[in-house]
């Protein structure tokens, strides 16, 4: 039984051998391709982030005034 509890601790240690270039420990050499690769992506998901936030805002700012105007009695345009 400890066997099988120590397969997801190796696992675990062996893990940072396994990742890429970009996510390694910052004292290694890496090329400067990764890592602008990687702040691409970064930025990338950032601005997908705002543009979900602006189409939600704006989506709520148009139903909140559309049941304004049916709560004032004024047809919808």
């Amino acid at each position: 039984m400890k066997f099988l509890a120590s397969i997801p601790a190796l696992l675990l240690l062996h893990a940072p051998a396994l990742a890429c270039a970009g996510c390694r420990e910052p004292g290694e050499e890496v090329e400067t391709t990764t890592v602008m690769a990687g702040f691409g992506f970064s930025w990338g998901v950032i601005f997908m982030l705002i543009f979900l936030f602006a189409l939600c805002s704006g989506l709520g700012w148009f139903v909140a005034r559309t049941i304004k105007t049916v709560d004032a009695g004024k047809p919808v345009r």
